[in-house]
């Protein structure tokens, strides 16, 4: 009768004795840490295996099993070192790391994304500033350990240097924006690789230092125009490296760019604009004019183009006075048609100083284009303004 016992007795004992071993017969850390991760004890779990892959570092169930605990108990980085070593030793558990590792990819980028958020939010208030900074810095290092994760993904990358460009670190991410190029090819990472290029030339223009500024800028120039290769009917693209090379002070680079986007946009005052100055920095006086001209014409209020506009006629006026004056001799008689340049200079100051008034410079201006038009009333009136406003 008390077979049956014995046999129910014999049952238990085995029970115990595979919960205690787990997957397979091994040595007693092993056992020892099995058992204490299937009762959640990861403290322990994490001890003991990690004293078996001291004394069995090619146990490579014994180093997925420790990198499983530690992506339990949070410790990414220890996670990622013990899936390294378990590869290292067998593929067999590949699979299962890939999902883990998926997972705490995830659980990361999102933590990285939320400290970035707080940070933005905190930078509106002046009085939380080194908090947001503070969560800056921890969206930075969260982003970091993502990385470690998953080197593979371009997300991680874009996000950690956009904390290192509102940090101020434009080296890192420059860095990090090359490596998300790497991972994939998009226009928004290489615009951002561009812009980040521009702020560090300009910082560099500011600062004095001309060599580190004229080697971003041209950093930034061949990663446009290798962009624009790549897509030569965007006209935003355009627009912008004329701008860097003038920046950068290569106004005879963007000469040709600037005729190119004047061509396609012809009533554009920005680009129409932006040929005149280039003109007239190479004292060609009349095609400046010309294109001052059509800026203002797409638009009359376009206060650059009635400035510029303005210089260069009142410049064409001067050349053409001096070369009247020198061809007629000390007794010829001047060739006047020069006037009619100074007095286009007055209508072009005339609206600028309604539109910006009690601008003793602009209306100096004025008082020379009027004296140089014969208009010496309206000269004297307008010095006199200009004195006033002066003394003020």
């Amino acid at each position: 009768m008390m077979r049956p016992a014995l046999l129910l007795l014999s049952i238990g004992v085995l029970a115990v004795w595979l919960i205690i071993t787990g997957f397979q017969c091994g040595s007693s850390e092993m056992t020892t840490a099995k058992l204490a991760y299937s009762q959640k004890n990861l403290e322990k779990a994490d001890s003991s295996f990690a004293k078996e892959v001291e004394k069995n570092p090619a146990n490579a169930e014994a180093w997925y099993y420790l990198g499983r605990v530690r992506l339990d108990r949070g410790n990414y980085g220890g996670m990622v070192e013990a899936y390294k070593q378990s590869l290292a030793a067998s593929k067999e558990f590949e699979p299962r790391i890939i999902e883990d590792k998926k997972f705490a990819w995830a659980q990361m980028l999102n933590k990285g994304v939320g400290y970035h958020n707080r940070s933005v939010s905190l930078e509106k208030e002046p009085s939380m500033k080194d908090s947001a900074e503070a969560y800056r810095k921890m969206a930075i290092d969260t982003y970091k350990l993502a990385i470690q994760i998953n080197p593979d993904s371009a997300i991680t990358f874009q996000n950690l240097a956009v904390d290192e460009h509102l940090s101020g670190n434009y080296d890192e991410e420059i860095s990090y924006l090359k490596k998300a190029l790497e991972t994939k090819k998009s226009p928004e990472l290489t615009m951002m690789l561009i812009n980040a290029y521009i702020q560090k030339a300009e910082n560099a223009k500011k600062a004095g230092k001309t060599t580190e500024a004229a080697e971003n800028f041209n950093q930034a120039i061949a990663a446009l125009t290798a962009a624009r290769a790549a897509n030569p009917g965007d006209e935003e693209m355009l627009g912008t490296l004329i701008n860097v090379y003038i920046e950068a002070g290569r106004t005879k680079d963007a000469l040709p760019l600037i005729k190119e986007a004047v061509e396609k946009d012809p009533k554009n005052k920005v680009y129409q604009n932006d040929l005149g100055l280039l003109l007239l920095d190479q004292e060609n006086y009349e095609e400046a004019v010309r294109h001052f001209d059509a800026a203002i014409a797409a638009d009359s209020s376009f206060d650059q183009g009635l400035r510029n506009g303005a210089v260069a006629y009142m410049k064409l006026g001067q050349k053409m006075k001096e070369e009247a004056e020198a061809k007629a001799g000390a007794k010829g008689k001047v060739d006047k048609s020069y006037v009619e340049k100074f007095k286009r200079a007055v209508v072009l100051l005339e609206k600028l100083n309604s539109l910006r008034p009690k601008q003793a410079e602009f209306l100096e201006a004025l008082a020379t284009a009027y004296a140089n038009a014969g208009m010496y009333k309206q000269a004297e009136a307008r010095i006199k303004e200009a004195d006033a406003l002066r003394k003020k």
